[in-house]
């Protein structure tokens, strides 16, 4: 709610309690003279008008407030004063700005429509806040004013009168004010004055403009000036008499700077007939001509001199024009006038030739650009534009520079003068010269410059400053002079050899500079320096672009390798290498071939003769066989890689591919807990010929299976198992270690990530969807998992990339290219172009202990009643009874609080969902949860809110409007996910923002769950939706994931071709209720 209390908060703590007061000085002295308003959505405008305390200026004033953030961002004022501030107190708020406000508040408060609850409401109506504020001004007639200048003959003095009508009407129109004090009267009281049957003056119905206003304003100054100071004695010599005013001649110039804007008309006393004129701050354009007449001097005023209005010289009439011209003009000319005013022309005497030449001209030069000289004078002296020449000097250790000036053919130091002929030098120019050179850091001795600075300025001086001056004239070396030295691409060469091992040698040079220079010239760019001083005094510029392009060559490829300028580089930076020249056009290093070769297998994965082995029981499509092939060309090489394909596009299954092509091999696969029966299907399913070792049971069961590893292809655990049985795997060697979700080592610190990079492995390749989620460290942990060494070690990785990220931008680049050959990345809009596919799984999960051993004692009670009923023959009758039953179950699974109380064990199934929200959040989907329980769902609701997640809420009680607003909302962007009661949105929806659907409990209907995931799957959807049942295994969720699978079309032709529910179970028979018990 907008009150007055917020208005006020937010504004005083922008403005100073000195312009607190002089504001509402301002304000009580009535000179805000116009105020508007305008609300955008909680942004508020306050514009105003404001006349200064002399009244003779007026200033511009904006206030732009954001009452959602409770701030002012942006202020404004045309006055001196905001000028000279605003750059020191941002968004600072002057005397005017403070006057506007509190007016603009003062208006709003004064009206009740605007008090307290309703000011908010009011403020979102536009046109009520304006007419509130204006009355009806904005359709009032538009008024115009226009001023008729007077002389008097006698006594020179300036009088005014006026006409006025409405604003479309012409000059001939317009209507005498006869009697001015008779208009204020009626101006103040809202009286209409009738000044012919076409036009009535009526405040009320028709507005002033502000310019108008602004000349109201000054007369009724001139009234009270007359008033208060008694300075007009006798009735004819009252200021406002009828219809004119006298203008006193001390404020002629502030009369004129008010109409400025107005029509003015020049009438008695100037011309014979009102001529318009317009009114100029400028100097008038004075014509003088000097020349020799026998031995005097003769000085003509050509087109005569200006007529001064006022008493202090500093306005005048020339022509039809009327000129307000600068103060040092109005000063000079003022003795001109004098003498011109007898006469046009006058003589000078030959005897005073030396002030002529040195003082009269130059004087003559400011007063105006139109002098015209005789020949013979011309000859006497040199009238040309002032040249600059900067001569730098190593003095010492000192830099030094002369400033020389030159007019014409006579150059000298500009602190001195030229003896050889009179020069009419341009001192303020030359004075400004001085000025710049002294705020660059010059200092003047002895009419010389010194440059007394350390090697930092003086170095950008020379490479960022210099120009400054080189704009202002010449510059020029001495031999002896060191500045900075530039190298160039032609001063750079290298040549890449193949190595004795798995590495490449580089020999380079880079100018005349001694390679014993290059370690130290590496170690200033990589300590982020702008240049570096060589022996020879010169300033080695470390941001010259080729210079700069092959230094992060050598930064990227090297650390402390470098010897007599050969560096040794390793075989998996080839491609980076490659692409680096090429990329940045590096055309002077020679010896590419041998590192386009490798480049070019993963330029052209498609191509790589890798075939799909035939024991693999699935058919990949093009994309996961293009993954495949890259993880083959990793392995020829023996590079590790990040396989980081966004979840759902088959990471798994290309994995499985590599490994069954790899005959003979031994893999490790490193799993999360909830995944490890995934990876056991997943080769039951597509690689049944590997023979596969879960290493997941007791200690005593690991232990075991450490005895058989050898006889098996695949050995799966889990990331906690492997932190206790470390020394069980470090103590072999496996061809393959392969890490699944590998963000699980993205801390590297953690215990996870350091058991990992103890296993001893050939080739190492890491699967994530999300290979970095919060910082570049994450990345360089998996890095230094799949390829040990490739991104440095953490600290220089620190230095180089994570520290600079902000204030170098460009490191992500250069980080780019170095990781971009060993990162596989497809997002599914990507690669499946067709419409997009309906991507079903199912991610099985482990029950917490607690939650097993609940669920395991309740199962058996359950199956015990059951099957009493079932002896008792009382099974059809106790349908509803065994329902209850199963529901329970059901619920054991999803969350045991919800039937214990106090229940205090973990939830497996619960923090499968969350971490699945915040894989899939951080890949930036946006994800529908459905359950059937909305006990459960509020329960999901208050966890994903500690994992502060927000979410969007819809079951059965929300009514059906607030459903509607809800649905709108999320497709529209808020929240990323959206908890849903699978009978409340089930049907009826249309969610295509989401493209994640997450069943969290399965549901005896299959039609239900399809229809639910329909919701987002359907006409309108862009991306590739991805459903996903989320099941318990060895509980009755997955005994209900079986029946869905493999009664489907019997029950199908049993129940006329409708799926079981819960609702008709007495469908099932004695058998399939008790099967759903089996392996409990």
């Amino acid at each position: 709610m907008l009150t007055e209390d917020a208005l006020l908060q937010i504004f005083n703590e922008q403005t100073t309690g000195e312009n607190y007061l002089k504001g509402h000085r301002v304000l009580d002295n009535d000179l805000v003279s116009s105020v508007d308003i305008i609300d955008e959505d909680k942004l508020i405008c306050i514009e105003g008008n404001v006349i200064s305390e002399n009244l003779f200026n007026e200033y511009n004033t904006k206030i732009e407030m954001d009452m959602g953030n409770k701030s002012i961002f942006s202020t404004y004022c045309s006055c001196p004063d905001y000028e000279k501030n605003e750059l020191k107190k941002t968004n600072y708020c002057c005397k005017h700005l403070t006057a506007t406000f509190y007016k603009a508040l003062g208006d709003l408060v004064q009206h009740e429509a605007l008090k307290d609850d309703d000011i908010n409401s009011i403020f979102k109506n536009k046109s009520n806040v304006l007419s509130l504020l204006l009355g009806d001004e904005k359709d009032k007639e538009k008024l115009k004013i226009e001023v008729y200048i007077n002389k008097n003959q006698w006594n020179g003095n300036i009088t005014a009168e006026f006409k006025i009508g409405v604003k479309s009407t012409s000059s001939s129109n317009l209507y005498v004010l006869k009697d001015i004090n008779h208009f204020f009267t009626c101006y103040y009281n809202n009286v209409p004055i009738k000044y012919s049957k076409n036009f009535t003056f009526d405040i009320k119905k028709q507005k002033l403009s502000t310019k108008d206003k602004r000349l109201i304003s000054f007369i009724e100054t001139l009234k009270e000036m007359e008033k208060d100071y008694k300075y007009f004695r006798k009735k004819g010599d009252e200021c406002v008499s009828g219809k004119y005013i006298i203008i006193p001649k001390y404020l002629i110039r502030e009369f004129f700077e008010v109409i400025k804007k107005h029509r003015i008309y020049l009438n008695e006393g100037f011309f014979s007939r009102p001529i318009e004129t317009e009114i100029l701050f400028e100097n008038p354009a004075v014509e003088f001509d000097l020349k020799t007449i026998k031995d005097n001097y003769v000085l003509k005023s050509l087109s005569g001199m200006p007529e001064s209005l006022s008493s202090k010289n500093d306005v005048f009439l020339y022509g039809s024009t009327i000129y307000l011209p600068d103060y040092e003009f109005c000063y000079k000319i003022s003795p001109y006038l004098k003498v011109f005013n007898e006469a046009r022309v006058v003589t000078i005497d030959e005897a005073q030739e030396d002030t002529v030449l040195k003082k009269l001209i130059p004087n003559l030069n400011f007063l105006s650009d139109r002098v015209t000289l005789s020949k013979t004078i011309r000859n006497k002296v040199v009238i040309d534009k002032c040249k600059f020449n900067f001569y730098f000097n190593k003095e010492g250790k000192d830099i030094t520079l002369v400033l020389k000036v030159k007019y014409g053919q006579f150059e000298f130091n500009i602190f001195e003068d030229c003896d050889e002929k009179i020069i009419y030098r341009e001192s303020k120019r030359e004075s400004q010269v001085i000025g710049i050179l002294t705020s660059l850091g010059f200092e003047e001795v002895n009419g010389k410059f010194y440059f007394l600075m350390g090697d930092d300025y003086i170095f950008n001086f020379f490479k960022n400053e210099v120009f400054k001056i080189q704009e202002i004239g010449e510059v020029y070396y001495s031999e002896n002079f060191k500045g900075i030295k530039s190298i160039g691409s032609k001063g750079i060469n290298g040549d890449i050899k193949t190595g004795k091992y798995n590495y490449f040698e580089m020999d380079f040079k880079i100018g005349d500079i001694d390679p014993r220079e290059t370690t130290g010239i590496l170690k200033a760019f990589r300590d982020n320096l702008k240049y570096y001083k060589l022996k020879s005094g010169e300033y080695l510029d470390l941001e010259e672009l080729e210079l700069k392009k092959f230094l992060k060559l050598l930064d990227a490829v090297s650390y402390n390798n470098i010897e007599d300028n050969n560096i040794k580089i390793d075989a998996n930076k080839a491609i980076f290498i490659d692409g680096y020249l090429e990329d940045n056009n590096i055309t002077y290093i020679k010896g590419k071939k041998e590192i386009n070769k490798i480049r070019n297998k993963f330029r052209n994965l498609d191509k790589l003769k890798f075939e799909v082995p035939k024991e693999l029981h699935a058919s990949l499509r093009e994309y996961q066989k293009v993954g495949y092939k890259w993880l083959k060309n990793l392995d020829y090489f023996g590079f590790g890689g990040i396989l980081g394909d966004e979840m759902g596009l088959g990471k798994t299954l290309q994995t499985i591919t590599f490994i069954l092509s790899s005959q003979g091999s031994k893999s490790l696969i490193i799993v999360p807990t909830s995944l490890v029966y995934n990876w056991i299907d997943e080769f039951e399913k597509f690689a049944p010929t590997l023979k596969v070792l879960p290493v997941v049971g007791t200690k005593e069961e690991r232990e075991t299976d450490a005895f058989h590893m050898e006889n098996y292809d695949v050995i799966i655990t889990t990331y906690n198992l492997l932190k206790r049985d470390l020394k069980m795997y470090s103590e072999r060697e496996f061809d393959y270690c392969i890490l699944d979700e590998a963000q699980y080592i993205k801390n590297p610190n953690a215990q996870n990530t350091k058991a990992a990079k103890q296993i001893k492995a050939k080739t190492r390749f890491a699967l994530s969807g999300t290979p970095m989620e919060n910082s570049l460290m994450e990345l360089w942990s998996i890095f230094d998992f799949i390829m040990p060494g490739y991104l440095y070690d953490k600290n220089r990785f620190s230095v180089r990339y994570y520290k600079k990220l902000k204030e170098s931008p460009e490191v992500i680049e250069d980080l780019n290219r170095l990781i971009a050959p060993f990162i596989l990345r497809r997002k599914k809009k990507d690669v499946i172009v067709e419409l997009p596919d309906k991507i079903e799984k199912t991610l099985m999960v482990t029950l917490d202990d607690k939650q097993k051993k609940v669920y395991k004692t309740y199962a058996d009670h359950a199956v015990d009643l059951i099957e009493k009923k079932v002896k008792e023959d009382e099974f059809k009758n106790s349908k509803i009874e065994i329902l209850s039953y199963i529901t329970k179950l059901r619920q054991l699974c999803l969350d045991p609080s919800i039937l214990i109380n106090n229940y205090t064990g973990g939830n497996g199934k619960m923090d499968a969902l969350v971490e699945l929200l915040h894989k899939s959040i951080a890949q930036g989907h946006r994800i529908l949860v459905f359950s059937q329980f909305t006990s459960v769902l509020k329960n999901i609701g208050e966890k994903i809110s500690g994992e502060k997640i927000p979410f969007s809420y819809l079951d059965g009680t929300v009514k059906l409007q607030e459903r509607i607003n809800i649905v709108k909302k999320f497709n529209r962007g808020k929240n990323s996910v959206f908890l849903i009661s699978l009978k409340a949105g089930g049907t009826g929806l249309n969610l295509t923002s989401a493209d994640v659907v997450i069943h969290f409990d399965p549901w005896w209907n299959t039609a239900v769950e399809e229809q639910a995931a329909d919701r987002t799957h359907r006409i309108g959807q862009k991306n590739v939706v991805e459903v996903i049942k989320i099941i318990a295994k060895g509980t009755i969720e997955e005994k209900i994931v079986l029946l869905q699978n493999e009664k489907k079309k019997l029950i199908e032709k049993l129940i006329e071709n409708k799926l079981v529910t819960g609702e008709n179970l007495k469908s099932f028979t004695e058998e399939d209720i008790l099967g759903l018990f089996e392996n409990r």
